[in-house]
């Protein structure tokens, strides 16, 4: 599915995009989680912690996207 572009007064918003992106990134882990807690629940052990595994990943991505998404900003 491609998403629209977005624009602040027709030029490329990055900040946007980075919210955006980083939104998506969390929800993923929030997934990851979710699988993970239930696949455990379940019985099935090794597959639910490898899914927890995952949302720690996702995690560790949001937390650099968010470097780099406020690096700028810093300077």
């Amino acid at each position: 599915m491609r998403y629209p572009i977005e624009t602040e007064g027709g030029t490329f918003s990055e900040g946007i995009t980075f919210a955006r992106l980083i939104e998506h990134v969390k929800l993923a882990a929030e997934d990851a989680y979710l699988i993970g807690h239930y696949k455990k629940e379940n019985g099935d052990k090794l597959i639910g912690q490898g899914f927890l595994a995952v949302g720690q990943m996702l995690e560790m991505l949001t937390i650099r996207l968010t470097d780099l998404a406020t690096k700028g900003i810093r300077q």
